[in-house]
């Protein structure tokens, strides 16, 4: 299994090395289980990126000036050659054991998403906060839940690996025409296409720091209210039955919902020392 990782960056040496450290360094790639191909795509830095980046052996390197991340990413995404695909912005690290278990659960053709529990880290790199992953619907990404805030869970794109065959048909002038919402773009064009699965486990981390992109919530939602489309009124219910409805008429409204899920979660059995679904 070969597998491509894109690390869009500008300016961002400070940051990088412990990436770039988090990639190569997966027990996925010390026992040859799997062959890496990590791209980084720079913005034309002027703080010693790219001396840096020359010190670093098989990593494909490109910089020049770009329209921003999600231009950088294009360019990354359209590259890469590998059967699963993730990106990584700077500061943001995988977890070593990450191709490890993507390798495992990856290996059935069913599964084109998947994505972990979402992980916080600080600058020093501690864990600062995390939470289980869901059983996602396609149907939330495409009507907007995830994007409501607490207690609808968000897809966490550190993390999140996708067969490179999703990308297929993708609208790359509208891509990299977002600043802070291409990763949602991105989640949209998926779910036309298949179910996320998520496992009970951490896969990747995303690096809190000041003033980086996310910060701007409102101007996150703002690119995806044209992504959405309107919920649907069973779509309404389900989301009354999973985030609001009182125990006692679960029973009462599940035959108005769309049912369960296809989406798989899989989680470690410890008794059969196996990951099994749920």
């Amino acid at each position: 299994m070969k597998i491509s990782v894109i690390t869009p960056c500008r300016n961002a040496a400070r940051r990088l090395p412990r990436t770039v450290r988090s990639v190569f360094e997966q027990n996925g790639l010390v026992d040859g289980r799997m062959e890496l191909e990590y791209i980084i795509i720079d913005g034309d830095s002027s703080d010693g990126t790219r001396e840096l980046a020359k010190t670093w052996r098989d990593v494909t390197f490109l910089s020049e000036p770009d329209a921003g991340m999600f231009d950088a990413l294009a360019k990354g995404l359209q590259r890469c050659t590998g059967d699963i695909v993730t990106y990584l912005n700077a500061g943001d690290v995988l977890h070593p054991e990450a191709f490890s278990l993507v390798h495992q659960l990856m290996s059935d053709e069913k599964i084109a998403w998947l994505t972990g529990s979402n992980c916080k880290i600080n600058e020093a790199g501690e864990v600062i906060d995390f939470w289980k992953p869901p059983r996602f619907r396609r149907e939330y990404v495409l009507n907007g839940t995830y994007l409501r805030g607490y207690p609808h869970p968000n897809i966490q794109q550190e993390g999140t690996f996708f067969r490179r065959g999703l990308l297929e048909g993708m609208d790359w002038d509208k891509f990299r025409s977002y600043k802070l919402a291409g990763d949602y773009f991105l989640w949209t064009h998926f779910a036309t296409r298949t179910e996320l699965h998520s496992v009970r486990s951490i896969l990747g981390c995303f690096q809190v720091h000041a003033g980086q992109l996310s910060e701007d919530i409102a101007g996150y939602k703002a690119e995806t209210d044209h992504m959405i489309r309107v919920e649907t009124p069973r779509e309404k219910i389900t989301r009354y039955w999973e985030f609001d409805c009182p125990p006692i008429l679960k029973g009462l409204v599940w035959s108005h919902t769309l049912g369960q899920s296809k989406a798989r979660v899989f989680k470690f059995d410890e008794r059969a020392g196996r990951w099994i679904t749920r």
